[in-house]
This record gives C-alpha cells, sequence and structure tokens, in this order.
C-alpha cells in the first residue's frame, strides 16, 4: 500500500490540526464517486487528508483485518500529528474497526462488512459515537445490524454495495448527496466536541 496527501490542513495553528485518514475498498479505490467527495468535503472543512491505495505487492490475505489496520497505521504516520484523527473506511478496508475501536479512533464506515465476526463483536462492544453507512440491497451490510445500540446507523432504501441505486444514476446521486450531508454533520460534530487525544 501507498498513501498520498488528497488535502493539507492550514498551516497556522499546527496545534489545532485534524488528521483524517481515506481507506478504499478491495475493488473501490479513494477516487470513487463516494470516497472522492468525501475526500473533497473533509478538505473544505479544514481537515488534512491522507488517502490509501494499494499496490500490487500488497498480500491481505494472510490476515486481512491487521492488514487493513496497518494500512490505517501507516496513513497516519504520514500525515501531521494532530489532536483529533478520524478513519473513512470502505468495504474491505472496515475490517480495521477492531483496530480503531482500541486506538479509540472514530470512523466512518462505508458499507461496513457487517457479516464479519470480528467487525460485529466489535461494534457490538463499543461505546464509540461512530458512523454506519449502507444499502439496503447490500447483503454484507446485514439489514443494518438493527438491534446494535453503539454508534449511528444510516440505510440507503434500494443501494447495492458501492451505494448506487442500481441502473439509476439520477436517484444514485440523490441518495449520495443525502450520504454527504450525514458525513459533513458527523465530521463538524467530532471538530466541535471533546474527541481531543485520540
Amino acid at each position: 500500500m501507498e498513501s498520498f496527501t488528497w488535502a493539507k490542513a492550514p498551516t497556522d495553528h499546527p496545534e489545532q490540526t485534524k488528521v483524517a485518514v481515506l481507506l478504499p475498498g478491495s475493488g473501490y479505490p479513494v477516487e470513487g464517486p463516494v470516497l472522492f467527495w468525501i475526500g473533497e468535503m473533509l478538505g473544505a472543512m479544514g481537515w488534512h487528508v491522507q488517502a490509501v491505495r494499494w499496490t500490487s505487492d500488497d498480500s491481505p490475505s494472510a490476515d486481512p483485518h491487521e492488514f487493513a489496520a496497518n494500512a490505517a497505521r501507516q496513513a497516519f504516520a504520514a500525515a501531521p500529528d494532530s489532536y483529533q484523527r478520524l478513519i473513512v473506511a470502505k468495504s474491505f478496508s472496515t475490517l480495521s474497526i477492531p483496530w480503531a475501536e482500541e486506538a479509540r479512533i472514530p470512523g466512518i464506515w462505508l458499507t461496513p462488512l457487517l457479516t464479519d465476526e470480528q467487525v460485529r463483536s466489535t461494534i457490538s462492544a463499543s461505546s464509540k459515537d461512530d458512523l454506519f453507512i449502507g444499502g439496503s440491497q447490500d447483503k454484507l451490510w446485514d439489514g443494518g445490524r438493527r438491534s446494535e445500540t453503539a454508534g449511528t446507523f444510516f440505510e440507503v432504501p434500494g443501494a447495492d454495495h458501492s451505494l448506487q441505486i442500481p441502473n439509476d444514476w439520477r436517484a444514485s446521486q440523490q441518495v449520495q448527496a443525502e450520504v454527504f450531508g450525514r458525513v459533513e454533520a458527523f465530521a463538524a460534530g467530532l471538530a466541535s466536541s471533546e474527541h481531543r487525544g485520540y
């Protein structure tokens, strides 16, 4: 994997730096529409955004949870020091949820793999106020785990694993705009809360 700076944070007050890491899905790059616009949004909100790309020598199969966690760790290490950290992960990279829980880093988890036992057990025991977003037609979303009490779950009606409405680009744009609104509100809430020190 490799990481690169998507957006630089303002440098006039380094003690107020906020760092967000964008993690792709296995076949959904950070340049994909949902992650792209979230990266642009966070940059406009004053976050330093560090994005990850997979490379040809990546080998996630041996321990996918550790692979995803290591991608997050390396991206944060390449970013400036910060008082606030945030993970935005798509699909495969949501396998970093157990690591983020241990590190106490809030997350925006897009189409999380809620059928994964480690992910489910971590969410069940979590007290973090994360944001989980998935489509009602995504089998890996598993109904949004409606019984969970931690975090905020937002289900996009009719959306698939790409958070798109199949065969309807206009409807896809509309539902993704709502997703972006919820992401913006969540990120703004973090910036104004007492999540410092994560």
